[in-house]
């Protein structure tokens, strides 16, 4: 079984959205889709009429097409805590239902994929999802995505923007392979999926505005057997949106008001240098704890910033006390040195070493250090 879960904020095209996952290849597996209208106690009235617009046509378009195994389920929750739009505490709502109804059926391997209420979907996109899981007995999963731009002018700027955008997170997962970090997967709410088991193992999805996938999904890959789906793909809109914090919607935004179309990121030699840095560590687990120290002391002064605000000799140890084999110790180190420290630590080296440089730089000279 599959459930689809899509939270919806402002969005007068969801049926779009809607009809291209009806329009998907159908398997011998029941598919429901649980989409999750949402507004806040502070949504202007225009924002809320547009809610209820969109639940009565999605739930008239549920009267007529709903089958016994490939059916809509539609919410609308009005007057929702908080002070800013996000889809953090939405997506928890749907997630949550799609798991306690896998749990009701004694399903707990039941599928829960995530995606936005923008999105556009190849026509294998149910069936690819279920039989990745399926045979290679996933726990989680990491889609395919596009953001489709072609059918504007090159000039757009929506479209310059957004390209370079997209390939600011090709260039952020390919350095993350670069330095070996042992989960480098895209972390985007409109392009993953996991089972229903995993989704109660680390608690749920949180209620953060934004950014409650990338938390989500690390706190997911740690627990194994997740894989990156690229024989189907997603297509997020291309467009500009405020409806939360950050990701693409905001940072689009952002570099038209600023002018500055082409993104900006970390430069690739930080990542060697954090390369070097994760081999010197792994190198800590049959050393003392004065060589560890000694090492650290070597440094250059902004990874010492760094590590002495972590008290990062006194963690090494710690981990090192409660493994008994290097593999353990790896998988230890790498759950405390996960992906937002690597970007805590890049934000430092940005301040006093590095200056932030554009995408369309960096990433051909990442590309170029992988051979």
């Amino acid at each position: 079984m599959l459930k689809v879960v899509i939270p919806c904020y402002d969005e007068p095209d969801a049926l779009a959205t809607i009809k291209s996952l009806w329009a998907c290849n159908r398997g011998d597996f029941a598919v429901e889709i649980v989409v999750v209208i949402n507004s806040y106690n502070f949504s202007a009235q225009p924002i809320v009429e547009q809610n209820r617009l969109t639940y009565s046509e999605l739930t008239a378009f549920a009267a007529e097409n709903n089958s016994a195994d490939f059916y809509l389920t539609v919410f609308n929750y009005e007057n929702l805590p908080g002070h800013q739009t996000g889809a953090g505490i939405p997506r928890k709502i749907g997630m949550d239902y799609a798991a306690d109804k896998f749990f009701g059926l004694n399903c707990p391997n039941g599928i829960i994929a995530a995606t936005d209420a923008d999105a556009l979907f190849d026509s294998n996109y149910l069936q690819e999802i279920y039989r990745n899981f399926t045979e290679k007995s996933l726990k989680s999963a990491t889609i395919h995505f596009h953001h489709p731009t072609e059918h504007l002018s090159i000039n757009d700027p929506i479209r310059i923007s957004t390209e370079s955008y997209e390939e600011y997170l090709h260039y952020f997962r390919a350095a993350l392979q670069f330095i070996a970090f042992p989960y480098p997967y895209y972390t985007i709410g409109s392009c993953f999926a996991v089972t229903a088991d995993t989704y109660r193992k680390v608690g749920g999805m949180g209620r953060q505005q934004a950014g409650e996938d990338f938390y989500f999904l690390h706190k997911v890959f740690p627990l194994g057997k997740t894989d990156f789906i690229d024989t189907t793909c997603v297509y997020p809109a291309a467009r500009i949106s405020y409806r939360v914090p950050f990701g693409t919607g905001p940072e689009i935004g952002k570099m038209i008001e600023k002018g500055e179309l082409h993104k900006k990121s970390y430069q690739a030699e930080a990542f060697e240098q954090i390369r070097k840095f994760i081999v010197l560590c792994e190198s800590f687990y049959d050393k003392n704890s004065d060589f560890a120290e000694q090492e650290i002391n070597n440094l250059p002064d902004y990874f010492k910033v760094f590590l002495e605000k972590e008290y990062f000799t006194e963690k090494i140890a710690e981990i090192k006390r409660y493994t008994t084999n290097f593999q353990s110790y790896r998988k230890r180190f790498f759950s405390y040195f996960n992906a937002l420290k690597i970007i805590q630590l890049l934000n430092v080296m940005h301040v006093s070493q590095y200056k932030l440089s554009e995408v369309r730089i960096e990433y051909p000279k990442m590309l170029a250090m992988f051979k």
